[in-house]
C-alpha cells in the first residue's frame, strides 16, 4: 500500500469513527432527554390532571 492511500485510509476511518461517535452522543442525548420529558409529564399529571381525583376523593361538589 502506497503512503497516499494509508493516508487516505487514516482520514477515512478518523471521519468514521468521528461520525459514529457523534451518533452514539446524540443517542444517549435523546434517551435522556426522553426521561426527562417522561419524569416532566408525570410530574405534571400527578400536580395538574389528578384534580378530579383528588376533589371527588375530598367529597367538593363540581
Amino acid at each position: 500500500m502506497s503512503r497516499k492511500n494509508g493516508r487516505k485510509l487514516l482520514i477515512a476511518i478518523a471521519v468514521v469513527g468521528a461520525i459514529v461517535v457523534k451518533a452514539v452522543r446524540d443517542a444517549r442525548k435523546a434517551k435522556k432527554q426522553e426521561e426527562e420529558l417522561k419524569t416532566v409529564l408525570d410530574d405534571f399529571y400527578e400536580e395538574e390532571l389528578n384534580w378530579w381525583d383528588r376533589e371527588h376523593e375530598e367529597g367538593e361538589e363540581l
